[in-house]
């Protein structure tokens, strides 16, 4: 994302990332349990074994680490709209690819097998809909295999202030008119859902 909300959102995880260093909470997760809760959700959207994923608002790149564990040839990129998560995603693991920019301008000439976003949504602010939708395309289109992301759920049963949350079914419709094939996850925390897109049927 370009514009007065990318900085503005960049600016926000600046601030934690002063604040907290490298720790969930620079995340804005709730925990470490309810981070490596979406991590593995979002990692069973396909074998990623020998893939290359790209992680869209990558913060510290902490998602490479639970990738490696599970699938060691995993080929990893990060892309960040925040300055000081780049810097320290860079410095925790210099080995890896990490890019700070945001994923709108991203050229269609580099893709990744797997595209993933974890909880890049819920700051979009008044235009959040139709923003949630803009990345959701622009994943796909750089994606040869599927995406996973995930978002605040309106099943959820207490909403926080100024936070947007997606309504799964909306979200579902709309991805099924960009993709063949949609699976939609809301089994794992009461407050959040994930969603894979695929080019090809799973398991095909």
């Amino acid at each position: 994302m370009t514009g007065s909300e990318g900085r503005r959102i960049a600016a926000y995880y600046d601030r934690l990332v002063d604040r907290y260093g490298h720790d969930p909470r620079a995340c804005d997760y709730g925990s470490a349990a309810s981070q490596a809760a979406k991590y593995r959700v979002l990692a069973d959207v396909a074998p990623l074994e020998g893939r290359s994923v790209l992680d869209v608002g990558c913060g510290f790149a902490d998602y490479a680490d639970f990738l490696e564990a599970r699938f060691p040839k995993v080929q990893y990129t990060g892309i960040d709209l925040s300055r000081r998560m780049t810097e320290e995603a860079r410095r925790r693991r210099p080995d890896l690819e990490i890019v700070h920019a945001s994923i709108l301008d991203w050229s269609d000439a580099r893709r990744f097998d797997v595209v993933s976003a974890n909880g890049i949504f819920y700051l979009l602010g008044r235009d959040a809909p139709a923003l949630m939708r803009d990345l959701i395309a622009r994943m796909y289109r750089l994606c040869d295999h599927a995406i996973a992301f995930n978002s605040l759920s309106t099943w959820a049963s207490v909403h926080e202030p100024g936070e947007f949350y997606a309504e799964p079914r909306e979200i579902l419709e709309y991805c099924h008119t960009i993709a063949p094939w949609v699976t939609l996850r809301h089994d794992y925390l009461p407050h959040d859902f994930t969603v894979y897109l695929y080019r090809e049927r799973p398991g095909a």
